[in-house]
């Protein structure tokens, strides 16, 4: 089942089209192998540890298990992430992301920071064994320009000596005359310094999720303000919401499209509703889930509902509302139908090709152009319902 969705989602997705996948620690190595061989390994992009529970939950060894994993894959190269905000991502993962503290300054070229020195401060670069990056920058003391060409009464600096080694700097000779203006000079106890200017102010991504509205105990409790159940029928694994957000900003396609095939509790659902009310964007979304335990009617179509009108089914009131604006979306649902069209069925001819005929419908209105065959679609179908 599992490998059948995930050839189905590569072939769903766009060429800019990103997948996340969660799973737990027995079975993230597996996992990773079966989408290597659907996606292709040079399309993977990082095996992100969730920290999903602090606490940890009760296992059979001697660990705690804290974290899951999401395991992301690109469509082609033609996907690129998006930088995170500064102000954001500090503020969502304090502990990973920590604050910037730097002066934010400007010239003509737009917003910098000094961050670095542009001498090599790893000793096993030096003048030896980096010999074209060993050379003088003269530095005009009345404005403080730069120069890698001999200018008469400026300043000539060299790489300053590191741990009885000769040093060399960071940047080519070709290089710092070429971007010279990233460069800023400052002048203290009679000594320059030349440092790099960063004008990338927000973040990349870190490869570990962490932060305190990013574990389940978060989903939970908002899913407890939307629906309150007796103990033991609570859906106690609840994704968080802000873990959504953040996965989604990561592709900032204000009208994205986003499948998830286990939608649970409707966490993804939720996510897009809400950041596209902060954000005016147009995301869609289609949600697919079994409805074991009745979790599609009780749970998943009732957050949606509850969120979209700011009441229950049977008009019942929900805590969230406190806080809350209802997002007045529209929500279609469809249910699955099951034909059966094995050999011993009178009408087979006629029910295989009303399967056929709207499996292509649905297929266009998602918006594929390549539409497989018959035979290429029955062939998907079958591991979705045993033929008996």
């Amino acid at each position: 089942m599992m490998n059948d969705r995930l050839i189905l989602a590569r072939d769903l997705l766009k060429e800019d089209g990103v997948i996340f996948v969660s799973i737990d620690d027995t079975e993230q190595a597996y996992l990773k192998v079966l989408m290597d061989g659907i996606f292709g390994e040079d399309n993977f992009i990082s095996s992100m540890p969730w920290v999903s529970n602090l606490k940890g939950r009760q296992a059979n060894t001697n660990f705690a298990l804290t974290h899951e994993y999401i395991i992301c894959y690109k469509k082609s190269d033609a996907f690129e992430f998006d930088l995170l905000n500064n102000n954001e991502i500090t503020k969502l993962m304090p502990n990973i992301y920590k604050e910037r503290t730097a002066e934010i300054k400007k010239d003509q070229f737009g917003e910098y920071i000094t961050q670095n020195n542009l001498e090599n401060s790893n000793s096993i670069f030096n003048k030896e064994t980096r010999p074209n990056l060993y050379f003088p920058i003269y530095i005009n003391p009345e404005d403080f320009s730069i120069s890698t060409k001999y200018q008469k009464d400026w300043h000539e600096l060299f790489p300053p000596i590191i741990k009885k080694v000769q040093g060399v700097w960071r940047w080519s000779k070709e290089k710092v005359e070429k971007e010279k203006y990233n460069l800023e000079v400052f002048y203290n106890n009679q000594k320059y310094i030349l440092k790099t200017k960063k004008r990338t102010l927000d973040w990349i991504i870190k490869s570990t999720i962490l932060g305190q509205t990013l574990n389940n105990k978060n989903g939970n409790d908002l899913l407890e303000s939307l629906i309150q159940e007796e103990n033991d029928k609570k859906f106690k694994t609840a994704k968080p919401i802000d873990l959504i957000t953040f996965l989604i900003n990561l592709h900032q396609n204000k009208n994205a499209r986003i499948l998830d095939f286990f939608a649970g509790s409707g966490t993804t659902g939720h996510a897009i509703e809400k950041l596209n009310r902060e954000d005016n964007g147009n995301r869609t979304y289609t949600l697919v889930t079994n409805n074991e335990n009745q979790i599609a009617d009780n749970i998943t179509y009732e957050r949606l509902f509850r969120i979209s009108h700011g009441f229950g089914t049977k008009k019942e009131t929900i805590k969230w509302t406190d806080k809350n604006e209802p997002y007045n979306s529209n929500l279609d649902v469809f249910k699955i139908k099951y034909d059966d069209i094995s050999p011993l069925t009178s009408n087979q001819e006629e029910l295989l090709s009303n399967v056929l005929n709207d499996v292509k419908r649905m297929l266009e209105d998602f918006g594929l152009t390549d539409i497989p065959t018959n035979e290429e679609i029955l062939y998907k179908l079958n591991p979705l319902k045993v033929v008996k």
